[in-house]
């Protein structure tokens, strides 16, 4: 699904975070808030914050509030992470990773790291929308490793 988000670069949400029917995406012209999934110099991925905008599936509310307290007071904004590759999803060229208990996804540019590698991973932002970290790689030109 597109989103005028006001820029040249497009907006989009997947449609595997829109409702199962079709029927009940939203109609051209509704307004809302997203949290921005990724966002590269040709688009803008978008996850749709009004519950009515997506399937009840999403992932959203990954965990209880004080099992995100928690997860947020371990690994908060800067923190390091040891975390293993489990898959690869070249489509969006995000790879999943596995640190303790815990699943997230990084972005990747360039070939990304083979499965079952260990990564080093900071925390770059933490979304109480989606109760997700945002992580990214450690040697990321210009991040100070």
């Amino acid at each position: 699904m597109g989103v005028d988000i006001g820029d040249p670069v497009p907006g989009w949400v997947d449609v595997l975070q829109l409702p199962r029917q079709p029927s009940l995406w939203p109609p051209v012209g509704r307004s809302g808030f997203f949290e921005v999934l990724q966002h590269r110099g040709h688009e803008v991925r978008l996850f749709p914050l009004d519950a009515g905008m997506r399937d009840r599936g999403s992932r959203v509310q990954r965990c209880t509030g004080p099992e995100w307290a928690e997860l947020t007071r371990r690994w908060p904004v800067g923190a390091r992470i040891d975390a293993r590759v489990e898959y690869i999803f070249p489509g969006n060229r995000e790879y999943s990773v596995r640190f303790g208990d815990w699943r997230e996804v990084v972005e990747y540019e360039g070939r990304p790291p083979d499965s079952g590698t260990q990564v080093k991973l900071m925390v770059e932002r933490q979304s109480e929308w989606t109760r997700s970290l945002i992580l990214r790689p450690c040697d990321m030109p210009g991040q100070g490793n």
